[in-house]
């Protein structure tokens, strides 16, 4: 999970395979207080993350993050391709 700020205020989080999900800002502010009390819950079982605040200690970027990567983790329980894009520049 690479996850980046966007001009526009929304966070675009990068994973292998050129697949991305993007966390809307509005969705956040929207979500805010839930997605701060729930947070860890976006952890797997037994699984570490290693930031700078220590392991499983998410500031409000990474806890935005783990709110996006959710929506990854679940389309991909019963994927449907909507669309696929590809740049050739």
């Amino acid at each position: 999970m690479k996850p980046m700020n966007m001009k526009d205020g929304n966070i675009l989080i990068q994973y292998n395979h050129d697949v991305a999900s993007i966390v809307l800002a509005d969705i956040v502010a929207e979500h805010w207080s839930e997605i701060e009390k729930q947070h860890q819950r976006a952890l797997a079982t037994s699984e570490v993350l290693i930031t700078p605040h220590g392991n499983n200690k998410f500031d409000d970027f990474g806890k935005k993050s783990l709110f996006g990567r959710c929506y990854m983790f679940m389309d991909a329980q019963e994927p449907e391709v909507l669309r696929i894009e590809r740049c050739n520049g």
